[in-house]
């Protein structure tokens, strides 16, 4: 029981001075019995100071409001950051879509059943609309990781599904011809490059001086669509078209060989617009994957072996080209040489 003393007192077994506080025994921090002097200071100065205050803890703040506006904007930083550009891009362009209707909503509260009402109300077909929908569930996916949301709310829409249009997608080589007539001169560049190689549209601006080997007539891509596979996508190119882009590098000695007349690299997007406007002009009813499509169609048709055919449009393997092409099996022809082989 500590002392009931008025006062420092020395405690010999600790060779301290001590002073009773509420009770209890409290240190001075002096040793020595020959000093009570500064133990009494010591206590004058512990009694004269002025009483410790408990401090409640602050209330936890509630989380800040946040529109969908600043959700995406927000996204859009970070992916700027994280992803490649072009992917950057797209989110941008179907994000900012997004946020035209739901901007000033409060991004916790959207629903699923505001977001199938507005993926259902875009006018465009059942593919755009999930490349749509993967955007926006990318943005509140990220937002529900870092907790500025609950839930996605995208995880309970059900996604539109996908139809191969490979079939309707072919470009004739008339048809090609029609859109060659009408095209600027810079466009005509990339129609014929799509012709010849079945790339991407999205590859083409990435053909640019340090991609391109002449010498090997191939352009060789390390950032590409299907680059988790750690290999570079090879485009391998005819011999008109290695000399075309021979022509692009003189006038062109660095950066993207194929640009527009304001001397911008082409894009994919850029490459969409451009034949919507080849599509008003001349009626024909063709898309820039078309030309893709028409290579895998003309090369499988005429026998070429579709592991072949794959490599050439850049898979890893031919599960792609089985999903899309599987109308070729349709083709009488092509049957009945395969079976004329099987039994010779």
């Amino acid at each position: 029981m500590a002392r009931q003393v008025a006062g420092a007192w020395f405690r010999a077994s600790k060779n301290t001075w001590y002073a009773t506080v509420n009770g209890k025994s409290v240190s001075l921090g002096i040793r020595g019995e020959e000093h009570e002097r500064e133990a009494t200071k010591a206590w004058h100065k512990l009694m004269s100071a002025e009483p410790v205050v408990k401090l409640e803890p602050k209330p936890v703040p509630e989380p800040t409001t946040l529109t969908v506006k600043a959700l995406v904007s927000a996204f859009l930083m970070d992916a700027e950051m994280r992803l490649k550009a072009s992917t950057v891009a797209t989110y941008r362009h179907d994000l900012e879509e997004f946020a035209a209707t739901f901007g000033k909503l409060e991004a916790s509260n959207i629903t699923h059943q505001a977001i199938t009402k507005w993926l259902h109300g875009l006018k465009v077909n059942n593919t755009t609309k999930g490349i749509r929908i993967r955007s926006v569930s990318a943005c509140f996916g990220w937002a529900s990781k870092n907790d500025l949301i609950g839930i996605n709310p995208v995880r309970k829409v059900s996604k539109p599904k996908s139809q191969s249009r490979a079939e309707q997608a072919i470009i004739l080589d008339a048809d090609h011809a029609k859109l060659m007539a009408v095209a600027t001169t810079d466009f005509k560049l990339v129609l014929r490059v799509l012709h010849a190689t079945g790339c991407r549209p999205g590859e083409v601006g990435k053909i640019t001086a340090d991609s391109f080997d002449a010498v090997n007539a191939v352009v060789k891509l390390v950032e590409h669509k299907s680059d988790k596979t750690g290999k570079p996508r090879l485009i391998f190119l005819p011999l008109d078209i290695c000399e075309l882009l021979k022509a692009q590098l003189a006038r062109f000695a660095a950066g993207s060989l194929l640009r527009s007349k304001n001397g911008v690299a082409w894009t994919g997007r850029s490459i969409t617009q451009a034949m919507m406007r080849l599509r008003r002009k001349t009626g024909i009813q063709s898309i820039s994957y078309g030309y893709r499509h028409s290579f895998a169609t003309t090369a499988l048709s005429k026998g070429v072996p579709d592991a072949h055919v794959a490599a050439l449009l850049g898979h890893s393997s031919t599960a792609m080209l089985h999903k899309h092409y599987s109308h070729l099996t349709a083709h009488a022809g092509v049957l009945r040489d395969a079976l004329a082989k099987v039994k010779a």
